[in-house]
């Protein structure tokens, strides 16, 4: 997402961009309801239809908001109706709007799956206003929009002309949605079922209950899972694709990067979990998957070929170890792997911009080309800012939800938010 600007009025159409615009952002709208397919089939089967219905939400929240608030957030960025492309000619706000603000949905729809099971569903209908209208707006335009983390180079003097770069949400959505659910994570705590399997005291009569729990957590969807993944990969392709906005040579590196880190990340964290575990492990497969596709993301459009091999070894390395970091902190009860898939890898993927940038692609020289080091400085101060204010808000609007009533009570986690929430029941 990174077109020059000095546009002084826009004259004509540019219908090849605006074609492709519109054709990823109706690819990135196919991922929301998949990433309710990806945290349902990773759930047990009595909060299925509340992940389902949590994917749903996401849009049904965040784009009527989204297209109200859209032209004050990014009004700087916009000349006479247009999004500047090239010359005299521009994409149609509003399909550049739908093509930024599905990247919101999505990213709302990843918090919904890095907590599930605990939050009633009028919860996250009350996180969900304050997010779409107030949190990812302003987070998204600090970066995307032209903000004062795209220019923190000149803001702080560490580096004029340079700021945070995010090709297509390292920062905006997978990081800022692992941050989020951590945080969501240590305000609502964990689970009864993980909170007992990790030195928690049983009281009397709750051992059958817990005998269920245990049977219930192995009871997985797992083709459902795999079927949300595979759309997602799918839906990818529109995601960092489409954020080239013009079609050009570097396209082709955006669109073939996704397709080798997203791969070959999925492939060696099956490796590894073979080795370890013994058996070919589905979960750390779409989890790799899932993984090599965050950290491309951040760089997708500004790194050569021989990049997205290093960013795809390296995704299912973080993945699969840093799953298995995780789960040692009953604390952060992250069944769908939140934290480690988008959170580890969207911050390494958005860290690695500023050192492996080529300019023949992105028009930056990373430092590995010449680059200048206050770059990597001013992408890591930007960083740090933008997630501390996401970590930070998230947990106190989650804080003020678990405090009026919104956590789950235990019997309720053991019904299911199914019955709960939504009145059915799937057997």
């Amino acid at each position: 997402m990174c077109i020059g600007r000095g546009v002084a009025k826009i004259l004509n159409l540019d219908l090849q961009s605006t074609i492709w615009v519109s054709i990823g952002a109706i690819l990135v709208f196919l991922m929301i309801p998949a990433i309710g397919m990806l945290e349902a089939g990773l759930i047990r089967r009595k909060n299925v239809v509340n992940g389902l219905m949590k994917g749903l939400l996401a849009v049904m929240i965040f784009l009527p908001i989204w297209f109200a608030v859209y032209p004050i957030y990014y009004g700087g960025i916009l000349v006479d109706g247009f999004y500047p492309t090239t010359g005299d000619a521009g994409v149609p706000i509003y399909i550049y709007g739908f093509f930024i603000g599905v990247f919101g949905a999505v990213t709302l729809a990843l918090i919904y799956a890095g907590i599930p099971e605990r939050v009633r569903f009028g919860g996250w209908v009350v996180f969900s206003i304050f997010f779409s209208a107030l949190q990812w707006p302003l987070v998204s335009s600090w970066i995307w929009g032209e903000g004062f983390l795209s220019r923190l180079g000149d803001v702080l003097g560490i580096e004029p002309g340079y700021g945070v770069r995010d090709f297509a949400g390292g920062t905006v959505v997978h990081a800022y949605s692992g941050i989020a659910s951590l945080a969501a994570m240590l305000a609502a705590g964990p689970t009864m079922r993980r909170a007992m399997l990790n030195g928690g005291s049983l009281t009397s009569g709750m051992e059958e209950i817990m005998y269920k729990e245990r049977v219930e957590m192995r009871s997985l969807n797992i083709p459902l899972g795999i079927i949300g993944t595979s759309l997602l990969f799918f839906g990818w392709f529109g995601f960092n694709g489409g954020s080239t906005v013009v079609v050009s040579s570097q396209t082709q590196y955006a669109l073939a990067n996704t397709a080798i880190a997203g791969s070959l990340a999925g492939f060696i964290s099956l490796i590894i979990a073979r080795a370890h575990k013994g058996y070919w492990d589905p979960i750390m497969a779409i989890s790799g998957i899932i993984g090599g596709l965050v950290m491309i993301t951040p760089l997708a459009g500004f790194v050569d070929l021989w990049a997205s091999y290093i960013a795809g070894i390296l995704a299912g390395i973080v993945t699969y170890y840093g799953i298995r970091y995780v789960e040692r902190y009953y604390v952060i009860d992250d069944p769908v792997g939140s934290l480690p898939v988008h959170g580890f890898n969207g911050v390494a993927g958005s860290a690695l911009v500023p050192i492996l940038s080529s300019p023949q692609i992105g028009g930056l020289a990373g430092i590995i080309y010449g680059g200048p080091l206050g770059w990597l400085a001013t992408q890591l101060a930007g960083m740090a800012i933008a997630l501390l204010f996401v970590f930070i808000t998230t947990y106190l609007a989650f804080y003020m939800l678990i405090k009026t009533g919104f956590r789950a009570k235990l019997e309720e986690e053991v019904v299911g938010l199914d019955i709960v929430d939504h009145g059915v029941r799937v057997e």
